[in-house]
């Protein structure tokens, strides 16, 4: 049974993670804060144990795809385990998570411009392997595609004058009624109705028409909670990824 730091695992997930396995434990033992099991908090230090449960599928093109979901428990309440089943390719079973913001960034005159924010991440993980190499993010590899860029730090700052512009076939809209949505390569990832007459809504859609872009952070192990956006895990695993995003001016109607 190994043991990083605290937390106890399953050595046959290494057979899927290979060399990211080790970082891959920490940052689910440090995303988590409650145990799965009696459902108390999780404290600094104490004996923990990782259950992955990984389901593996086949796409209609052969693409073999590998889905992971984890918990953390006390060790007392449980041991480390890792599951395997095999599951149809189900796309459609992924749940977008996603959270507004406005930041600022110091234009040429010395005067901030808000810099509208979407974060957007899927959940579970989704890997895929070709040619029995590694395993690479799909939500990740789909936004390099697309001209998203990998980001180093988790810094807000260096997010906002880091970020380039994405390719052509990535777009975000927001019509006169608040529907906002973004979309890659003629797919629509992602939509929400915002309220013109909710503070928080208004600013970001202020943020939006005073602008052509939108930063989009995106990329695996995104934190998104009530009460704010983590981006450490990403970071620290190399699943970060921004881009600015040009918005689209038509409006779109359903």
């Amino acid at each position: 049974m190994p043991v990083t730091r605290n937390v106890a695992w399953d050595g046959r997930l290494e057979s899927f993670k290979g060399r990211d396995t080790v970082q891959y434990v920490l940052t689910a033992a440090s995303m988590a804060s409650t145990c799965a099991a009696c459902r108390t908090p999780l404290e600094p230090g104490e004996p923990l144990s990782l259950l992955v449960n990984v389901t593996e599928s086949t796409a209609p093109d052969g693409t073999h795809y590998v889905t992971f979901t984890d918990c953390v428990c006390h060790r007392r309440c449980s041991g480390p385990g890792l599951s395997v089943e095999q599951g149809q390719w189900a796309p459609n079973e992924l749940t977008p998570v996603a959270a507004r913001m406005v930041l600022t960034q110091a234009s040429g005159s010395g005067r901030e411009r808000p810099v509208p924010v979407l974060a957007y991440t899927l959940v579970p993980v989704v890997a895929f392997r070709e040619g029995g190499g590694d395993l690479t993010s799909a939500l990740v590899s789909v936004l390099l595609f697309h001209g998203f860029q990998l980001a180093l730090s988790p810094d807000f700052g260096d997010l906002v004058e880091d970020a380039v512009e994405t390719s052509a076939s990535c777009s975000i809209a927001v019509t006169r009624e608040g529907l906002m949505t973004f979309s890659i390569g003629g797919r629509l990832l992602f939509r929400d109705q915002l309220r013109p007459d909710n503070p928080d809504d208004a600013l970001w859609l202020e943020g939006v028409r005073g602008g052509d872009h939108v930063l989009v952070i995106s990329g695996d192990n995104l934190v998104i909670t009530a009460a704010g956006l983590d981006l450490r895990h990403a970071a620290a695993q190399g699943t970060l990824v921004a881009g600015a995003v040009p918005v689209r001016t038509a409006p779109v109607r359903t």
